[in-house]
């Protein structure tokens, strides 16, 4: 167990230790952490009503259905987990930490899961199910969203990877669902 906490720490700091350096790399990094999630919807509904037009309410339907879950089940493991041990936010832990503007995170959120990027998995993995290589690309962006989220300091990657997972297990509870309403 240290050893994780060890790992997920240090590459905590790595990530962070580029903050600070290149004015274009943070701006790039605060533009995914906080606004990338709300442009990849933007994306999507772009490119659903120009090429599959009559499945944009369905994509959309998933990607709420499973959005709302992915942010429920969040808040019950930060409830949950905060009862036996509270994971607070790297930049409140360590002052060496270079925290970035950050418009959403604040000192008194917990860390784990990381909302954004289960948000941002959410989309990207609703769509990849329907349309591989688009979903890709929005796989790619989900990733950045996360990866940026350590660099601006307001997570350690066990939080992305905790993101990443809640994200797959709404998606997967939400597809059971509608395969379920399909059949009846």
């Amino acid at each position: 167990m240290d050893f994780i906490r060890l790992l997920d720490h240090s590459l905590c700091f790595w990530f962070n230790d580029w903050a600070g350096r290149f004015i274009g790399l943070d701006i790039f990094a605060i533009f995914c952490a906080d606004f990338l999630i709300f442009v990849i919807p933007l994306i999507i509904f772009f490119f659903y009503f120009f090429y599959h037009r009559n499945q944009t309410v369905s994509i959309f339907l998933r990607i709420i259905l499973s959005a709302i879950l992915a942010y429920l089940i969040g808040c019950l493991l930060n409830y949950s987990l905060g009862m036996f041990f509270v994971r607070l936010r790297p930049f409140v832990v360590y002052p060496e930490i270079y925290r970035l503007n950050d418009f959403f995170s604040s000192p008194q959120d917990y860390s784990f899961p990381s909302d954004h990027t289960a948000i941002a998995f959410v989309m990207g993995l609703v769509v990849f199910r329907n349309w591989r290589k688009f979903g890709i690309i929005l796989l790619i962006l989900s990733l950045l969203v996360g990866l940026s989220r350590i660099f601006v300091g307001v997570h350690y990657p066990l939080d992305i990877l905790g993101g990443i997972l809640t994200a797959l297990f709404s998606v997967w509870i939400i597809n059971i669902i509608f395969r379920k309403k399909k059949k009846s």
